[in-house]
């Protein structure tokens, strides 16, 4: 997620920075923070428009966290014959927001086999969630001799799944309860093998820790 994110905001203020002619000179400081301010603040709008969307057209204040605790209690504490890395867990704060994730890593004996999976909790803090509230909003459907990604329910919630053939990759990510973010992907465990661990997951239960 976070290298996804920082992809996107890369991408936007160079996007945005660029500017229309190839032949104006280099901005000044001044200028070129005011455009970087621009691009911040259309993102921040965007990524507002996109949670009122996902959520009926209401627009979610951020709220304190769920302890990494708590999420701590979500990851799986066993996946096949694979052994479990120790868990890692973080509540962050950056200025006024907050938010909480918890992952573990499983790894075969021979290494040919691995797992990711992150339970996390941005808090409604919504520049967070654009790049999972794009991907969901945009109804995915894609197959090719490759591999596929689509836009697909699991246990009643979005989410968003990839299968790589040449890489052997399976990926999915789940927006729980308009909230919690659960991520898996997997290398040589074979083609929905990320979904398998998610649905492995309690999310119903996970989505009742966001109050109403």
């Amino acid at each position: 997620m976070r290298s996804t994110l920082v992809g996107f905001v890369t991408t936007a203020f160079a996007v945005s920075l660029a500017g229309c002619g190839g032949e104006k000179p280099a901005p000044q400081p001044a200028d070129a923070l005011s455009q970087l301010t621009r691009a911040a603040n259309e993102m921040a709008a965007q990524a507002k428009q996109l949670a009122g969307d996902s959520t009926g057209g209401a627009q979610r204040t951020p709220v304190p966290p769920v302890s990494y605790k708590v999420l701590l209690g979500y990851l799986p504490p066993s996946l096949d014959d694979m052994t479990a890395q120790e868990p890692e867990g973080e509540t962050t704060s950056a200025g006024q927001w907050q938010y909480s994730q918890a992952k573990v890593v499983f790894r075969s004996t021979d290494g040919s086999r691995s797992a990711h999976v992150g339970v996390f909790d941005y808090a409604h803090i919504p520049m967070l969630y654009l790049p999972y509230q794009m991907m969901l909003r945009m109804k995915v459907s894609r197959e090719s001799t490759k591999g596929y990604e689509r836009t697909v329910e699991v246990k009643g919630f979005p989410a968003f799944e990839k299968w790589d053939k040449g890489t052997g990759e399976s990926e999915i990510s789940v927006m729980v309860g308009d909230r919690f973010v659960v991520t898996t992907s997997t290398r040589g465990s074979g083609e929905g093998s990320a979904r398998k661990i998610v649905e492995g997951i309690d999310l119903k239960d996970l989505a009742k820790q966001s109050p109403s």
